[in-house]
């Protein structure tokens, strides 16, 4: 299906947004600006909130007929992520501060986050740094863009004791509980930012990525980015077929950089997630 929007237009209003509602608000927050969600550590500041908005009026008066699915307004409303996917609208998927927790410390890496999903599937992905304003851009069977230029995942990987990739707290925990041991990778990171670790798995940078909140403004933007660059972003499961997709619920997902990999790193990681 032909993307019936223009990518450049979306990404300069992503960068105008993030850089008067977020970036000035960075190191500037006072106590009151910063709430809290469901629990302590599920932060939401005043740049989640006035980003979220301002982004919503302004994509969705780009594409009449569209509606939005941000976070906060999510988490305001819990009926709204089934009724926008229920509704065969074409949606913008917004996660305005991708890295809350990093943001409101006054540490990086944060992102801002949207995704195209249209014809049941995501089309279109930005990812940008709200500072640099640098964006990794993808487009459905048009590849991935940094600023322009094509960027491309380390395919020659494909062995984990090779692999550089990034683990949330919880697999490596199961690691431990599991195997005994952590020592199957070259490396393992972990930046508290879904959105940096998307795009360094698409620049080469990195070589995989696990996930189990499968939230769709956390990882609608970043799998396309990642398959239009090349890799595999797929569920954690035994069918090898089952590809990620926003509207899905799933144990875990498991994003590489090659076919190899991901099927390598599936077999050590099924046994964790399908708990």
């Amino acid at each position: 299906m032909a993307i019936k929007v223009d990518m450049d237009k979306v990404t300069g209003i992503i960068r105008d947004v993030s850089a008067t509602e977020i970036a000035p608000r960075f190191g500037q927050l006072d106590d009151s600006d910063i709430d809290t969600k469901t629990h302590a550590l599920d932060l939401v500041t005043i740049a989640d909130t006035e980003a979220e908005r301002v982004l919503t009026d302004r994509l969705t008066a780009l594409l009449p007929g569209s509606r939005a699915l941000g976070e906060e307004a999510a988490h305001a409303d819990p009926t709204l992520q089934a009724r926008a996917f229920a509704s065969g609208d074409r949606i913008w998927i917004i996660d305005p501060v991708d890295g809350t927790k990093n943001f409101a410390h006054h540490r990086q890496p944060f992102r801002c986050m949207v995704a195209l999903y249209d014809g049941y599937e995501t089309v279109a992905a930005w990812i940008i740094d709200p500072i640099t304003g640098a964006a990794t851009v993808a487009e459905k069977g048009s590849g991935t863009r940094c600023d322009g230029k094509p960027v491309a995942v380390r395919s020659s990987i494909t062995k984990p004791s090779d692999a550089k990739g990034f683990l949330i707290s919880y697999a490596r925990d199961r690691l431990r509980k599991h195997y005994g041991r952590l020592d199957f990778f070259a490396e393992i990171d972990h930046l508290s930012c879904c959105g940096a670790e998307y795009e360094d798995l698409a620049h080469g940078k990195f070589d995989f990525c696990a996930y189990r909140t499968l939230k769709p403004w956390d990882h609608a933007p970043g799998t396309l980015l990642v398959r239009e660059a090349g890799g595999v972003a797929r569920y954690i499961s035994t069918d090898a077929n089952n590809e990620y997709n926003a509207n899905t619920k799933a144990p875990g997902l498991l994003c590489a950089s090659s076919e190899e990999l991901w099927a390598e790193l599936n077999q050590i990681l099924l046994p964790l997630f399908s708990k």
